[in-house]
């Protein structure tokens, strides 16, 4: 669509009117990274809040790295990577599958969080179908994975030491895999 103003007042954002899944990406990541500022603004254990902190500007970071200069790099993951994997030690593995979002209000909040980052994940994926000039960088759909399964993470760590118990969520419509996911690597 053409713009309807030449006036820079009546623009929310400069690539609004683009007819492209990187703007839609661009979009999605911001409203994470506002979600994440928000769970910030509440009362946090101080191990989340330290990984949301130094999450939050990475979130804008992988923002620009689609359309500019990549700017989410393999010490970004393996950061993130410890982080999370601190987080599932503590859990001790949780829940093998899947819990019904909510529990305690932050808990609730990180979990939205979570879903957001699946939207990132997608947003990716359609970028990669769609644009044949502009092709994101693997990293990138590494880390907004990664970023999806930290917060699930957190959420389930938030509920754990405000001794909030989970609710297992067993599906009708599908079967638990015996193993689909990659091993592990040590």
């Amino acid at each position: 669509m053409k713009p309807v103003s030449r006036d820079w007042d009546e623009f929310c954002y400069p690539f609004i009117y683009e007819d492209s899944p990187i703007c839609d990406f661009e979009i999605l990541s911001d409203e994470l990274c506002c979600r994440i500022g928000l769970v910030l603004s509440l009362e946090l254990e101080p191990q989340v809040r330290e990984i949301l902190q130094r999450l939050q500007p990475n979130i804008y970071h992988l923002n620009g790295s689609v359309r500019g200069k990549l700017a989410i790099s393999e010490s970004e993951l393996v950061e993130l990577k410890q982080d999370y994997h601190r987080i599932r030690e503590q859990l001790e593995g949780g829940f093998k599958g899947f819990v019904l979002p909510g529990g305690h209000r932050v808990s609730s909040e990180l979990h939205l969080c979570r879903c957001q980052a699946k939207k990132v994940v997608r947003a990716l994926v359609s970028i990669e179908h769609h644009e044949s000039k502009k092709s994101p960088d693997p990293i990138l759909f590494k880390y907004a994975n990664l970023v999806a399964n930290t917060l699930y993470a957190l959420a389930s760590y938030t509920n754990r030491i405000n001794e909030v118990e989970e609710v297992e969520f067993v599906s009708k419509s599908y079967s638990m895999p015996k193993s689909s996911m990659p091993k592990k690597k040590d």
